[in-house]
């Protein structure tokens, strides 16, 4: 009897917790199907879609993005598609960079569309002054200035280098070198053949750094640099201006890919003085002044008319005067 009142009782039981009470969430066990009742908030969570790789529409379709792009992509397109689950699933995801720069390609493969811009093959003058100087009356920033505009068209400059002994040199010289931005090197002239040395260890580290398809521009005239001369322009393929002096061999010419006369040059150039004596002062001759006017108010007013450009206006002589200026410039004013 007992028993079968055991039997009658409900085999249901259910079992309640503080915390589930609280949240609104509650467990129901059966002894006959042991069925699980949740509460409807939790039966409409969602999980987010797995992530999707994507290949970028600029790359081929035959190559593969890098795995550090499938990192980041992937990375990426799960936080997007987490913060915008009930968004369109064809909402364009915003890419982002990679943090590690990669070489050639951005974070998602694609590769980076830049241009490389070309840079111009060096170029380096190797003077001996000592063989190959300044011509007598004309400055060196003058022919340093002939010798860039002459020749360094389509190349950049690497290397202006002039070898002599600076305690022998002209100081007005030296200081003009100095001024046209011309490295100088001081070789003391008590060694026999010391600049030539110093010269020719120069011009091979020159190519050696540089390589071809860089020019060297040598100025003497003298025998000696013709093996390296030959060495840079066939073994080397350096493109080699020499200029030269008129006493030059003609061997040596002969292992230059050019040949200038330095002579031919500079005669040219204007003599150093030639911008200071372009000052010099300047007389203007004013006639066909005013007939029975005093003097005295007529240089007045030509003085007020010529005063703001530095005019020195002279005495009125027969209806005529001349007024002075410092340079053709404030005359022509």
């Amino acid at each position: 009897m007992k028993r079968n009142r055991a039997k009658g009782v409900s085999n249901s039981v259910d079992y309640h917790s503080c915390s589930e009470l609280e949240t609104g969430t509650y467990i129901k066990l059966t002894c006959d199907n042991r069925e699980r009742t949740q509460s409807p908030s939790s039966t409409n969570f969602k999980f987010p879609p797995p992530p999707r790789l994507r290949i970028p529409a600029s790359s081929s379709a035959s190559r593969l993005p890098s795995a550090s792009a499938l990192c980041y992509q992937t990375v990426s397109d799960f936080e997007t598609n987490s913060d915008t689950s009930q968004s369109d699933s064809n909402t364009e995801v915003v890419k982002r960079s990679s943090p590690i720069p990669i070489r050639g390609y951005q974070s998602d493969g694609s590769p980076v569309q830049y241009s490389i811009p070309k840079t111009l093959p060096p170029i380096g003058v190797f003077w001996d002054i000592e063989n190959c100087q300044v011509p007598r009356g004309r400055s060196a920033v003058a022919v340093a200035q002939a010798i860039r505009d002459k020749f360094f068209s389509g190349y950049r400059e690497a290397e202006f280098l002039v070898v002599c002994d600076v305690k022998k040199e002209n100081a007005q010289v030296i200081q003009e070198l100095n001024d046209a931005q011309v490295n100088l090197i001081h070789v003391s002239s008590t060694s026999k053949n010391a600049a030539d040395e110093k010269l020719r260890q120069s011009i091979r580290r020159f190519a050696d750094i540089h390589g071809s398809p860089a020019a060297i521009i040598l100025i003497s005239g003298d025998i000696n640099f013709a093996a390296d001369l030959c060495d840079l322009r066939h073994r080397k393929k350096i493109h080699v201006i020499l200029l030269h002096n008129e006493v030059c061999s003609e061997n040596l010419m002969l292992c230059a890919t050019e040949n200038h006369s330095f002579k031919a040059l500079t005669e040219t150039l204007p003599l150093r003085g030639a911008l200071k004596n372009g000052n010099q002062p300047v007389e203007v001759l004013v006639s066909n002044l005013p007939l029975g006017q005093d003097a005295a108010r007529i240089r007045n007013r030509l003085k007020r008319l010529s005063e703001n450009c530095g005019g020195r206006v002279g005495l009125v002589i027969d209806h005529t005067t001349k007024i002075r200026f410092p340079s053709m410039e404030f005359a022509l004013r």
